[in-house]
């Protein structure tokens, strides 16, 4: 295990973790990236946008830079000197690097990854947004604590930290046996098992919320939405908190108005694009028209978009943050036009499929994509398929290293992860099935 796999489990599985580590001061906790965002936060507010400019000018001739040099798939496919870019002409020259996409990584995976860092050192992660497959992404330790300070300056008007915030946290890595009590407190953070967000434990788990006292509910939407409507439904007093916390999921202004009513809240906080990190944009709702279009954070990522032969135009982002795995005019399969502002009022092609079990549940099938690391030694693409209840297929198509073998193992560990929900099937496939604008959907359900 990694010592980036040793700190994600000290803070997330160990009572005290977070505590313990709170204790110490951000520069030292998170590195010198952590002061430097909230400096171009601090800049930004104050109008210094000179300052901003020449910042991330820097940032994008490192990351080009480093790419060029460090990377092999932009080392041997890009024909741009790295000594020839400067902060004055670096986005000029960041045109000049072709597209990437999510099939070019899986194809060349290996290509894409800085050799100046260990691979032991280190942690994959599958990343899953609500449109088409995921990528394995490698990421180093400032890879996964860049984000902290994004999040904490967004929600610095709600005091949000963290390691210190009470958080009540509906999402996979809360995950519990069916058997299990759903409810579990290690450090700041409040965990609600998604598997029982059913009608047989909506009143405990209601209960040990609201006794909780949280400051911020992180969740998806869709999963946040089943415990708001049985709130709502039975006329409960609402939850109070100082922010929803939304991510990972298709938020629909119905949530909204559902969320509204079953927690009396200071802010909804709903982001877009951490899947591949190459931009991060928060939802800004229009209670008027009543749509949700999002507003794309300039300090992150630099947006793009590419319009098709069929007039759509795809979000396409160039992200200043990524160490290991740079992504570089990466193609995100999310279509909405970006405005002068970075604004995208529809945020097209974004969908959620829900999974049935055997019991008759329903289960977000975004929360069964974190599949382990292994797996991806194996396979090039992997969709979950339902074509009856309570039976699941894992679809894949393999490379050669895999094995009736390794698909047994497959199978144990997603019944491990996910006990008793459904029957496991391994198909094997020469490609993934695409569907409406070719997009490779991970959860197609055809029952």
């Amino acid at each position: 295990m990694s010592y980036l796999s040793l700190a994600k489990k000290f803070v997330k599985q160990s009572k005290f973790g977070s505590q313990m580590l709170s204790l110490l001061p951000k520069r030292v906790l998170y590195g010198a990236l952590y002061g430097q965002i909230r400096q171009l936060y601090e800049w930004q507010a104050k109008g210094e946008t000179d300052k901003v400019d020449l910042f991330l000018r820097r940032r994008m001739r490192k990351t080009l830079q480093d790419a060029l040099i460090n990377v092999p798939w932009y080392r041997q496919n890009v024909a741009v000197d790295p000594n020839s870019i400067t902060p004055s002409n670096v986005y000029d020259k960041l045109l000049q690097f072709p597209y990437t996409s999510k099939q070019l990584v899986m194809e060349n995976w290996d290509g894409f990854l800085n050799q100046k860092y260990s691979k032991k050192n280190l942690r994959y992660g599958s990343t899953e947004g609500t449109t088409g497959q995921g990528v394995v992404i490698a990421n180093t330790y400032n890879d996964i604590v860049s984000k902290i300070p994004f999040f904490e300056s967004d929600l610095s008007d709600v005091g949000y930290d963290y390691l210190k915030s009470r958080i009540l946290r509906i999402g996979l890595d809360a995950l519990r046996a069916e058997t299990d009590y759903p409810v579990v407190i290690r450090g700041n953070r409040c965990y609600v098992s998604p598997i029982h967000l059913n009608n047989n434990w909506f009143p405990e788990i209601y209960r040990m919320a609201k006794a909780y006292l949280p400051d911020v509910i992180h969740s998806y939407p869709s999963l946040l939405f089943l415990l708001a409507n049985y709130i709502v439904e039975n006329s409960l007093s609402p939850i109070p908190v100082k922010c929803l916390f939304l991510a990972s999921d298709t938020f629909l202004y119905q949530h909204y108005i559902v969320f509204k009513k079953a927690f009396v809240c200071e802010r909804i906080y709903c982001i877009y694009g951490m899947s591949e990190r190459v931009l991060l944009g928060s939802a800004r709702i229009d209670e008027q028209n009543h749509t949700i279009g999002y507003q794309l954070n300039n300090l992150y990522g630099y947006a793009e978009n590419l319009k098709n032969e069929f007039g759509n135009y795809e979000l396409v982002g160039t992200g200043y943050w990524m160490e290991a795995m740079p992504f570089i005019r990466y193609r995100t399969n999310d279509f909405g036009k970006i405005d002068e502002a970075g604004f995208v009022k529809h945020l097209d092609g974004r969908g959620n499929t829900y999974l049935t079990t055997k019991k008759g549940y329903k289960v977000a099938g975004i929360s069964l994509l974190d599949f382990e690391n292994y797996f991806w030694d194996y396979i090039r693409a992997i969709q979950l398929v339902q074509e009856k209840p309570g039976d699941l297929i894992l679809r894949i198509v393999p490379k050669e290293t895999f094995s009736e073998e390794i698909g047994t193992r497959m199978l144990v560990d997603m019944e491990k992860n996910w006990p008793g929900l459904f029957d496991y099937e391994i198909r094997t496939a020469t490609e993934v099935i695409k569907g409406r604008s070719l997009k490779a959907n991970s959860i197609i359900v055809n029952c």
